[in-house]
């Protein structure tokens, strides 16, 4: 019932509907407009929904390897991204469908991943991109289901302003903010 209804209105904002105008939801735009795109581009078939999912697991299994690599975990990171890998077995059938909270969990390692990112040291503008970045993955988790994106960007606010280098704490976690408040502009723009 969850991916057909999804499923559903992506069909019919791929046909022109807009949503919450011609289509009502109680959740966000960003699933369904995602998913209305790729029925644009490949198609409205079921496999173009899963092939969105499948690129998202994809990713995030990459970004944890990467992550945890950073984080010094060594050949850990192999177990990290093998345990991310098996969510679509372990927790089936959640994790194997197109649905906004599997997609918000994938947004979710995404922004965190970004918010990492920002910590390294380097170029004032490349760190503060990555910032930038992670608000605005921030306001699309937010965008699929809204009280995981609320939690991850309390979160990640209190991750930036306690890890980052003295003098680039307010800077960090107000990139973070302003991809999440231009996210949220753009949204109520087209909405």
């Amino acid at each position: 019932l969850e991916e057909g209804l999804m499923l559903h209105v992506a069909q019919r904002l791929a046909d022109g509907a807009h949503l919450y105008r011609d289509v009502m939801s109680i959740t966000g735009p960003f699933p369904y407009e995602l998913l209305a795109l790729g029925f644009r581009v490949f198609g409205d078939e079921i496999w173009v929904a899963r092939a969105i999912m499948v690129i998202f697991q994809a990713l995030s299994v990459a970004l944890i390897f990467d992550w945890a690599r950073r984080a010094g975990a060594g050949a850990l990171a192999h177990t990290a991204a093998a345990c991310l890998a098996a969510t679509p077995i372990l927790f089936f059938p959640l994790f194997t469908f197109f649905f906004y909270t599997t997609l918000a969990f994938h947004l979710c390692v995404l922004a965190g991943y970004a918010a990492l990112r920002s910590l390294d040291e380097g170029a004032p503008a490349v760190t503060l991109g990555w910032g930038l970045a992670a608000g605005v993955l921030v306001a699309c988790t937010a965008l699929s289901k809204q009280t995981i994106g609320v939690l991850l960007a309390l979160g990640l606010i209190l991750v930036l302003l306690a890890n980052a280098a003295p003098g680039w704490r307010v800077r960090k976690a107000g990139a973070l903010v302003a991809g999440g408040v231009l996210s949220a502009l753009v949204t109520l723009a087209i909405y």
